[in-house]
């Protein structure tokens, strides 16, 4: 049976200090659990896969109905520690409601149409340690006039210091280009590109996460998390509060 290990990315920023706060960890988040439900039949459980079930049925609320089916693209997550309180968020990506249509009728139709542009998505969603809905946002591609897909999230994590935020790597292509005409060309035409995501707290108590592209850029080139934070470190920013975030990790 594989077994999740945890990586501790944390960072703290306080202001005008260098106190540090604890962080706790739950040493059995994200691990399986077989459990008996008659003699002779199993299942796994798994706190993950409770969390993942809960942002398939927020994406099929918001998406007119359509959750994503067993090709769900959703590759990491993170436990949060934000001001005291417990946070889990995870990375998806997934076929938006009209795609999921469109896609359904070229079946039916035996035509083969070109993708809708935005049609394909990357998000982000936030939730409580119940694993009720805190916030979510559907990262945004302007470039090409907005004609892109989102085809896959890879990697979630820590800003860096003095940043209360997440770092999300995603990969799209542009839309209304020809596309592959062999599989050994599948992905020559993607790009890859990390974007900021802020957690805020408004004064009703309502928590966002916000895409800020003003340091990094929209599009980037930052394929991977190391080199955002390290174009984020030389960005000044208002130290605002602390975050730590314990990284699940498949292996």
């Amino acid at each position: 049976m594989k077994k999740y290990k945890l990586a501790r990315l944390i960072l703290i920023a306080s202001l005008g200090s260098n106190a540090y706060a604890d962080l706790r960890i739950d040493q059995d988040f994200g691990k399986k659990k077989v459990i008996e439900v008659s003699p002779g039949r199993y299942r796994i459980d798994s706190f993950y896969y409770q969390f993942k079930d809960a942002v398939i049925r927020e994406i099929g609320a918001s998406n007119e109905g359509v959750a994503p089916n067993s090709g769900f693209g959703g590759r990491d997550s993170a436990h949060l520690i934000w001001n005291g309180v417990d946070y889990y968020a995870l990375a998806a990506n997934y076929l938006s409601s009209e795609q999921d249509r469109r896609n359904e009728e070229d079946v039916r139709l035996k035509i083969d149409r070109p993708v809708i542009p935005g049609g394909g998505i990357c998000a982000v969603f936030l939730h409580d340690k119940q694993l009720k809905p805190v916030a979510s946002v559907k990262i945004a591609l302007p470039e090409n006039n907005y004609g892109t897909w989102c085809n896959g999230t890879y990697a979630l994590g820590s800003a860096g210091k003095g940043i209360d935020g997440l770092l999300l790597t995603i990969s799209y292509y542009l839309t209304g280009e020809k596309p592959a005409q062999r599989a050994a060309d599948i992905g020559k035409g993607w790009r890859h590109m990390t974007v900021l995501l802020r957690l805020q707290k408004e004064a009703n108590g309502k928590i966002r996460l916000v895409q800020d592209d003003r340091c990094l850029g929209n599009p980037n080139r930052y394929a991977d998390i190391p080199s955002a934070r390290k174009a984020l470190a030389k960005c000044k920013d208002v130290n605002n509060g602390w975050i730590m975030i314990e990284k699940i990790i498949k292996p």
